[in-house]
């Protein structure tokens, strides 16, 4: 997982973006003619210097230690796909005043000051209306609203979901997906998975963040080919710089095999990868109500 922060929100981005469009809400959704991908603002980990520390950077390289905390949807005319899902539940943002706040643990500490349904709600979604839901992985700060996604069909690699529930598991909180337990899943028991069938949406291994951490490969018409790269890294000079994966991975050598794949397969896919934490990245994004297509 990642650590987690206090005040309001960001995403990532490795590279520009372009090509924004915005519509007016309409009160339900209609399935559009071309994918579209949303971007929600779904909170900000505020990160002490030790967490810093973890990521073999420093906060000197960094500029901003603060991570933004995205949520994604993908509408896709075949049907929609919600991608990690925040950090603190609605139903907690909502009894709090202000603000939720969360300690994840004693270098890291999160707020949330928007509910994701509120943000969906915008767009014309409610959570039931959603067809998939799928995390890069389970850590607190991408599964908090699980629970409301109980009715999608949940797209989960079966080393994930036995990490979700493994007994003293410090680094994810069950409570936030008790719903799915019996909820109608697909194991993802392959390299890559095509969501829609028509190959512009893709969710690809990429394991040791957690035993079964995935990133969404996605085929935009004004963005060409994006990665949204879960926690294959946290802050962009963790790249530029080719530092080694945090010691407190689930499996460090499988994440540094995972990171030399995907920049592999970026290269010569001509794939733009989304750094999901990096604050400047996340910055530059348009959000919901406004879209990718």
């Amino acid at each position: 997982m990642h650590a987690m922060p206090k005040t309001g929100v960001a995403l990532v981005l490795a590279l520009g973006l372009s090509g924004a469009a915005q519509a007016p809400a309409p009160k339900t959704a209609e399935p559009p003619k071309a994918m579209r991908l949303y971007v929600f603002d779904c909170g900000l980990l505020n990160i002490a210097p030790a967490g810093v520390a973890r990521y073999h950077v420093t906060p000197a390289e960094t500029g901003e230690t603060r991570m933004p905390v995205p949520c994604f949807l993908v509408a896709h005319p075949k049907g929609t796909l919600m991608w990690d899902v925040g950090v603190i539940p609605d139903d907690t943002v909502e009894r709090s005043k202000g603000g939720a706040h969360f300690d994840v643990n004693p270098v890291s500490a999160a707020v949330v000051t928007r509910t994701l349904r509120s943000q969906l709600a915008a767009i014309g979604y409610k959570p039931s209306d959603i067809t998939y839901v799928a995390i890069s992985h389970a850590h607190k700060d991408h599964s908090a609203n699980l629970n409301q996604f109980a009715s999608s069909t949940w797209l989960v690699r079966p080393v994930e979901r036995e990490f979700m529930w493994k007994k003293d598991n410090e680094r994810v909180e069950p409570s936030f997906y008790t719903k799915l337990e019996h909820s109608k899943s697909i194991a993802l028991d392959k390299d890559e998975y095509d969501v829609f069938g028509d190959g512009k949406a893709v969710i690809k291994a990429a394991p040791g963040h957690t035993p079964g951490h995935q990133v969404l490969v996605l085929q935009l018409t004004s963005l060409g080919r994006v990665m949204i790269a879960g926690d294959l890294y946290h802050y962009l000079p963790e790249r530029t710089l080719h530092r080694a994966p945090p010691d407190n991975e689930f499996n460090v050598q499988q994440s540094a095999a995972s990171r030399a794949m995907i920049e592999e397969y970026v290269k010569k896919t001509h794939t733009t990868l989304w750094i999901e934490h990096e604050w400047a990245a996340n910055a530059k994004l348009k959000k919901s109500p406004a879209y990718y297509e």
